[in-house]
């Protein structure tokens, strides 16, 4: 677990850490623009056209991206749809999708008030760092930054904000000053004010370092900040568990094992390897910055106590300042930046054994994770303590119980979800289970890793698990047999539950009628696309294959870059998928479809995306949407249009780097094709969809919440039975029925239309 806030485009502005929403652009027409009611039969079209060029029409609106144009469409089909009941269900989905574009309408407007109201509210309060983000909501609910910044309220929320950083870092408030900080960056975010922009990004970057520091190498005062903070944000006391003694010397594991040599190994894979490296220098600079600024953290000397001595920590930063400034200038005359580097590295080792004398493991680490941050934010070190945890997310199953764990700010081992159909799910372990035991072992003072250890285990062998739930004060012991643990990424509509395997089984057809599928991907491990045909598969025995296929990408974070390619080629049957450029400006690969893979070419396919779809979702929707193969709709995607491969290190430890930028295919075939990075100070970047479909927050929220509860067999966590009477899983056609998703249920409309046009093509040519 970390406490960098995330930094996801536009994707955390609606909340911090906890719980973050991510909000679309909104493009809806006013309610004096929706009709109340729908004609599907009106003469001028009816004479002029047949109902398959009516649906193609809709298609190649939807395609060049013409908005108006495909409501219309939709909106006023030609005559009769092949019967009269296929009318009557047309008009009736045209009227529902219409009531789904009115109740966003709505809470736009509602939302923009609220906004506006809870922010000056806050004000009053003095609550800053509330009174920001009901700023933050407010600009995206009128989709003009630059407009909103000059509100008047959120203007002021914006200046006593700014005069409050210096006030609160001084008084030792860092969480605050953090959390008011990262709502500012944010506001500035996509506006013209980017210089503006870039110092609350510095700023912040140097405050958040500071936590993880705190948090690594002093546990007890980052858990009395947190503590302080909670108390301010009205948390309940009970909810704030005391300081876990145990994490006190937990910092020795995190560095354990890390050499100096292996810091070496680290800066020459890196000044060689990353596509945007300058060499050694600027690894070399941000190395020593950070080790400026872990000898200038506030309360770490408590662990590293040779940062007590004021008058050795001076002469610290004064010689890494002389070191600095040595490196900088040899630089500038020699042309061996390399043999300089490694000759700082020694020469920090000497000023730190006759200074503050910090432990060698300390040293290197910080030093490597500051030289990482002067590449990009996707490059990292894989360290000892994380290469087990890593290793596991790359191969996208494992041993163990089925489970999502996680560490809590206090140190503690919680269950954030066990997994459907698993053995945790299926012996009884809740979401919110805080792990208290292992096979009788306490876990107090366990990190996460620790924690995988345990649980995890051979095949057929059993755990027994020790949890502690807050609706009661008694433990709960599970014993639970280990099994082979599938990450599934490939999901359904609806499900209907779990084979004796605990495999999911799903609905795959949202309209079974129209033979409409759909697939949400979460994510592109190794097994992903071998799931996608069994998708295929299972819908193929069961209504035969889709006539028409949503494919939902939204809050897909990537994965695989082969994964991407072979799910691209499912759907294109030539020509390119996506290529590669190195730090030169080459071509490093060309990934080309191939016909004999193409198994859904030609079925209509909508694409869901929005600014939380990223990496390997970007090259599937780009590559459709190059391709004139599917119609993309939602929101601007992320912008991580780049590859990372990870390097060996040492045996135990391991770098990530980022090496290539991809590019999608153009649309000529000749042209290079969009890169969809967004570097710093681009404006174009990301896939943009063809037709932008907008979800208000209350929307978002809603529609995550029925998604989740959608697929639990068992209670949430947050559901109370007294009140609410047993669990029963919502359907997840309140989706549509209640207006929930506008972008899922226009891309419905537009493969009905579609399918509508292909059936009456069909009964023409018999």
């Amino acid at each position: 677990m970390t406490y960098r806030l995330e930094d996801r485009s536009r994707l955390g502005r609606m909340s911090l850490a906890a719980a973050a929403v991510i909000v679309a652009s909104l493009s809806v027409q006013s309610p004096a623009q929706t009709p109340a009611a729908v004609s599907v039969q009106p003469p001028a079209l009816e004479k002029s056209i047949s109902l398959n060029e009516w649906s193609e029409r809709v298609w190649e609106a939807g395609v060049d991206g013409n908005e108006d144009l495909l409501h219309d469409l939709i909106d006023l089909p030609p005559g009769s749809i092949t019967s009269p009941e296929s009318t009557e269900a047309y008009r009736n989905a045209v009227r529902s999708w219409h009531q789904t574009r009115q109740h966003s309408t709505e809470f736009l407007e509602k939302g923009r008030q609220e906004a506006i109201e809870s922010l000056q509210a806050a004000l009053e309060k003095e609550d800053l760092a509330e009174a920001l983000k009901h700023a933050v909501a407010y600009q995206e609910l009128i989709q003009d930054f630059d407009t909103a910044l000059q509100h008047e309220s959120v203007r002021e929320a914006i200046v006593r904000a700014d005069e409050s950083i210096d006030r609160l870092i001084e008084s030792g408030d860092l969480m605050q000053a953090q959390e008011i900080l990262f709502r500012l960056k944010t506001a500035y975010l996509d506006t013209s004010r980017q210089e503006q922009f870039g110092e609350y990004e510095d700023q912040l970057e140097e405050l958040t370092q500071q936590l993880q520091l705190l948090r690594r190498y002093d546990p007890q005062d980052f858990h009395e900040l947190y503590r302080l903070r909670a108390e301010a944000r009205g948390d309940e006391s009970s909810a704030i568990r005391p300081f876990n003694p145990m994490l006190t010397n937990r910092w020795r594991d995190e560095v354990s094992g890390i050499r100096v040599e292996m810091l070496r190994s680290i800066l020459d894979t890196a000044s060689r390897e990353h596509i945007n490296s300058q060499g050694w220098k600027p690894l070399v600079l941000g190395g020593i910055e950070a080790l400026r600024t872990l000898a200038t953290t506030p309360m770490i000397d408590d662990t590293l106590v040779g940062l007590s001595d004021t008058r050795m920590v001076d002469e610290w930063i004064a010689g890494l300042d002389d070191i600095e400034t040595s490196f900088a200038e040899a630089t500038e005359q020699s042309h061996q930046p390399r043999s300089l580097g490694r000759n700082v590295i020694d020469e920090i080792a000497e000023l730190n054994a006759r200074t503050v004398n910090l432990p060698l493991e300390v040293m290197w680490r910080e030093f490597g994770d500051g030289a990482m941050t002067e590449l990009d934010r996707f490059s990292e070190v894989i360290w000892p303590y994380d290469i087990e945890d890593f290793n596991r997310q790359m191969q996208g199953e494992f041993i163990g119980i089925g489970v999502y764990i996680e560490e809590t700010e206090l140190g503690e081992i919680r269950i954030s979800s066990p997994l459907e159909g698993r053995p945790a799910d299926l012996a009884g372990i809740r979401s919110g289970d805080i792990v208290v035991s292992v096979d009788g072992v306490s876990t107090t003072g366990w990190t996460l890793r620790d924690a995988v250890r345990e649980i995890t285990g051979p095949a057929e062998t059993s755990v027994t698990i020790g949890v502690r739930r807050d609706s009661d004060d008694r433990n709960h012991e599970f014993t639970i047999v280990r099994d082979m643990i599938r990450m599934h990424t490939v999901k359904g509509w609806e499900l209907d539950g779990f084979d004796a395997n605990g495999r999911p089984e799903w609905q795959w057809f949202i309209d079974s009628d129209r033979r409409i599928a759909y697939i949400r991907m979460t994510g592109f491990d190794q097994q992903t696309y071998g799931d996608m045909l069994q998708a295929l598969s299972e819908m193929q025995s069961e209504e035969g294959m889709p006539a028409g296929l949503i494919l939902d990408l939204r809050y897909n974070p990537g994965g695989l870059l082969e994964t991407a390619v072979n799910v691209s080629n499912l759907f294109v049957n030539e020509g390119g998928i996506v290529s590669g450029e190195d730090r030169f400006g080459e071509s490093s690969f060309h990934a080309t479809a191939r016909k004999r893979r193409a198994y859904l070419s030609g079925t209509p396919v909508v694409v869901l995306i929005n600014n939380g779809s990223a990496s390997a979702s970007e090259i599937v929707a780009g590559c459709l949407q190059a391709h004139e193969a599917g119609i993309v709709i939602g929101s601007r995607s992320y912008g991580k249009g780049s590859v990372q491969t990870v390097h060996p290190v040492t045996e135990h430890a391991k770098l990530k780097l980022t090496t290539q930028y991809y590019r999608l295919p153009s649309s000529d075939g000749i042209t290079p094709g969009r890169m969809v990075h967004k570097k710093p100070g681009s404006t174009d970047w990301g896939v943009q969809p063809d037709i932008t479909v907008s979800m208000t927050p209350d929307q978002v929220l809603e529609a995550n919440k029925i998604q989740r509860d959608a697929e639990f067999q068992q209670a949430p966590d947050d559901w109370d039975t007294e009140a609410k009477g047993p669990w029963v899983a919502p359907r997840i056609t309140k989706l549509l029925e209640d207006g929930l998703d506008p972008q899922l249920h226009t891309a419905l409309m537009i493969l009905q239309a579609k399918a509508y046009g292909d059936e009456a093509a069909l009964a023409d040519s018999r």
